[in-house]
């Protein structure tokens, strides 16, 4: 062991003397490296933060999610509700405890007279108490009072405490109007608390238990259920348990369970695990671009290895030992690796503040992606890996030469035909990757020229859009009053007076040309529009489970001329469509493609199930489809109403969309001063409301393909590098092969070969090299490109016209960088050749 120990150091004082000689060589081999590794590791610093870290809670191996899964999906994991999770809890045997929580979601707040959107999620009372969460300010409310339906309080984070309140120790007991309910402060959160990951949320409302008697029919499933596994329960007995559970709830209430059943899952699994396709899909990217980087490092030393075969002949003619040889390449290309990750490190730093600040606000446990031991043990493992992969091919092309070879000045033999063989095949295998990561990239921006160019079914242009989210007791009574034992919150008639005020003070703005109104304006990111069943006079349904639901809008009279939504068939809302009068609905063509195939909906009586006061709506127009939730999704059926035609009391889960309004306006002069005005004007109507958003519509429809954007920006970037790092392996071996052809090109033109002709002697050897990669490369996309069907929108993964033009690019490329050197090899001066010979 000693005496390797102190051979090791040996190759490794050997190598550092060598890498000082030759410092050009080491700088380029270094950059390349460090390229390859670093982004290599950025990408598996945000995969670790993400999908690997633990969730940093006691036992969190056991927690599990509960997840309800429909027969017509049953590949989806969906969202519960708090009837579900209560219905569960009856007669458990293998869970400690089962409580839900809710997604963060962005509402508006109020208190002390003043507005702000905020960020809240909804949990059990026992949530916090069982992942062992403790508070900094006062105490979170036990579990004694858990089953009590209805809010138990509010807690709020410390930053939000700090920004908010000032740090006022008096907090508690406050009360703060927050979404549609009004609540007290309880207790204040431990700095950075961040329950999952999720989000940051600022409150956090404590929501008890549903009757576990009552069926639950009207409950809205917008939860997430978090389970406890027992000591010495699998997850496999527990979905066991549970499929038993779903058996028995379906001859208990059969319209709610239905076709229902019940997944169990890892936590970890359920919050993120949908991101997983798509950063392990990054991450095979980013390892085509460190195996291109490897493969221009092995072309350099295979060049510098070729500049030692008289050195390396006369070691083996003294009797140095061939394993030596090895591990001594070896040890000098793991240095370099070393040195390159050691770079790679820092620029992985840069690399997950750039992936943060390009990555879209719903990213989860953004706060989670860094650099920690396990990144660190990732990037020296690579370092290895990668030094023994680059290295392995020139330490064992250093002790395969024929050593009389090595020593003879000069000479030119098979091996060196064997030499180019080998370089050859690496530069084919760069631009054979280049070529698949280049395919990805033109994919993607071929996908978000195609989302960018999708109609979405209204003209953006020259509108302007704020957001206002009205807040406070003078909006909602949220006591939820019960009407036939059913909770109910009140929409007060204020919620119209502000809809016809701001209508009517915006217009008197100077510049606003028109004005609108609608509660969500289409492809809002945090849009929660409403989506009630409906029953269709006439047609009759078994149960209430199986009425269908509908988007449904509350629009002001000039909404579809504004927005340019054409009127199909039939009439527009209109200014006589108030409470009084008779109660009317305007659908969208697909709802009546969808309901009324071969008939004339007009005149068609239908009716919505989410408030006992709502009436019957008769169809009175048919309008153009707008894509409500995203350019990529086909849609949906749609119906627009009056917001004067509008129930006051309505079941709670569709409060919001109730309470939020978008604000639409026909500006020719979108200036700052402008956008003031608007904002003034809507916070003197609702002092205590918050008012956001104000952007142009145009900016709306671009910010809602962010996603796509996001993935395309992150591929074009690699696929960047990897062009580069071709570029720079052509550029290199062409160059050397100028190099060592000098005798004979210099032969040639001494023996009448014109400048034309040689140059087109080396350009024709890098095309044909272009050539065979580009074949690779076509061939190798095929397979990879269909993992990123799932993310493509009007392309097919195999596109043809973005095969010939990544194909033509590379061409381009490889012409460009083989251009100078083949000009380098028209100058070489035949007299010189034949002095020397």
């Amino acid at each position: 062991m000693t005496r390797w120990i102190e051979a090791s150091g040996q190759d490794v004082r050997y190598a550092f003397r060598g890498l000082r000689k030759t410092s050009g060589f080491t700088l380029v081999a270094v950059l390349t490296l460090a390229i390859g590794i670093g982004a290599t590791t950025a990408v598996f610093s945000v995969i670790n933060g993400i999908l690997l870290r633990p969730l940093p809670y006691p036992d969190q191996d056991r927690l599990v999610a509960l997840s309800n899964v429909h027969a017509n999906r049953p590949e989806k994991s969906a969202m519960v509700s708090g009837t579900d999770v209560s219905h569960w809890k009856v007669d458990n045997q293998v869970f400690e405890n089962l409580d839900f929580v809710s997604h963060p979601d962005i509402v508006a707040m109020s208190s002390g007279g003043s507005g702000e959107r905020v960020a809240v999620q909804h949990i059990s009372a026992q949530l916090l108490p069982l992942l062992g969460i403790k508070s900094f300010l006062g105490s979170i409310p036990t579990d004694d009072v858990s089953e009590k339906k209805g809010s138990l309080g509010v807690l709020i984070s410390y930053e939000f405490w700090k920004r908010h309140f000032g740090g006022d120790p008096n907090v508690l007991g406050q009360k703060m109007f927050v979404d549609t309910w009004s609540g007290t402060i309880v207790a204040v959160l431990e700095p950075g608390f961040d329950l999952f990951g999720t989000g940051t949320p600022e409150v956090y409302e404590i929501d008890g238990m549903a009757n576990a008697t009552e069926s639950g029919i009207n409950d809205v499933r917008w939860l997430v259920a978090v389970g406890k596994l027992k000591r010495g329960v699998s997850i496999q007995q527990a979905q066991a348990a549970m499929d038993v559970k779903a058996r028995q709830l379906v001859q208990v209430f059969p319209e709610m369970y239905k076709d229902v059943g019940v997944r169990v899952e890892p936590l970890q699994k359920r919050l993120f695990g949908n991101w997983a396709r798509v950063y392990y899909t990054l991450f095979g990217v980013v390892g085509l671009v460190l195996l291109i980087a490897c493969a221009n490092v092995a072309n350099l030393l295979l060049v510098r290895g070729d500049g030692r075969r008289k050195e390396i002949g006369i070691r083996v003619a003294l009797g140095a030992n061939q394993v030596n040889l090895i591990r001594q390449v070896l040890t000098e290309s793991i240095l370099l690796s070393l040195i390159g990750g050691a770079i790679g490190l820092v620029l992985a730093f840069s690399g997950v503040r750039l992936f943060n600040l390009w990555a879209p606000f719903w990213l989860p446990r953004e706060a989670s992606i860094l650099v920690d031991g396990r990144v660190l043990l990732f990037t020296f493992g690579t370092c290895v890996l990668t030094g023994i992969a680059f290295g392995l091919i020139p330490a064992l092309r250093v002790v395969s030469g024929d050593v009389n070879e090595c020593l003879r000045e000069g000479g030119h033999s098979t091996a060196t035909i064997s030499r180019h063989r080998t370089r050859n095949t690496l530069v084919i295998t760069e631009i054979a990757l280049a070529l698949v990561l280049l395919m990805c990239a033109g994919l993607m921006i071929n996908t978000l020229t195609r989302i960018l160019r999708t109609t979405p079914g209204f003209n953006p242009e020259h509108l302007l859009t704020a957001e206002v989210r009205l807040t406070g007791d003078k909006y909602i009574d949220s006591t939820q009053v019960q009407v036939y034992g059913i909770d109910l919150n009140v929409i007060r008639p204020a919620v119209g007076e502000f809809c016809r005020q701001v209508l009517d003070r915006a217009r008197s703005i100077p510049g606003v040309e028109d004005v609108a109104l609608i509660d969500w304006l289409p492809l809002l990111e945090s849009a929660q529009c409403a989506s009630p069943g409906f029953t269709i006079a006439g047609r009759s349904v078994s149960n209430t489970a199986e009425k269908p639901n509908v988007l449904r809008q509350g629009v002001s009279s000039d909404y579809f001329r504004m927005m340019g939504v054409p009127v199909v068939r039939g009439r527009a809302i209109t200014e006589q469509d108030m409470e009084s009068n008779a109660w009317v609905a305007v659908i969208n063509e697909e709802f009546a493609r969808r309901f009324w195939r071969n008939e004339d909906p007009i005149g068609r009586v239908m009716q919505f199930d989410d408030s006992p006061e709502e009436k019957p709506r008769q169809i009175v127009g048919i309008v153009g489809n707008v894509r409500q939730v995203s350019l990529t999704m086909a849609p949906e059926p749609e119906v627009y109403v009056s917001y004067q035609q509008m129930p006051t009391r309505i079941y709670p889960g569709w409060t919001e969309a109730r309470v939020h309004k978008s604000l639409i306006m026909r500006t020719h002069s979108p200036s700052k001063a402008l956008m003031q005005d608007i904002r003034r004007t809507i916070s003197e109507l609702a002092p205590n409301s918050a008012v956001f958003g104000i952007t142009m519509v145009e900016q709306t429809v671009s910010k809602s393909a962010t996603p796509w954007r996001f993935l395309c920006e992150v591929l074009e970037l690699f696929a960047a590098i990897a062009l580069i790092l071709a570029v720079i392996g052509i550029y290199g071996v062409i160059s050397y092969s100028v190099g060592e052809r000098a005798h004979e090109i210099g032969l040639r033109m001494a023996l009448g070969a014109q400048p034309a002709q040689v140059l087109g002697l080396v350009l024709r050897q890098a095309m044909v090299l272009s050539f065979i990669g580009i074949g690779i490369g076509v061939a190798s996309s095929f397979a990879a490109t269909p993992l990123l069907a799932e993310f493509l929108y009007g392309v097919k993964a195999h596109d043809m016209l973005t095969v010939v033009l990544v194909s033509l690019l590379l061409m381009a490329v490889t012409f460009i960088a083989s251009y100078v050197p083949a000009r380098h090899a028209t100058k070489i001066d035949p007299m010189r050749t034949l002095r020397h010979e």
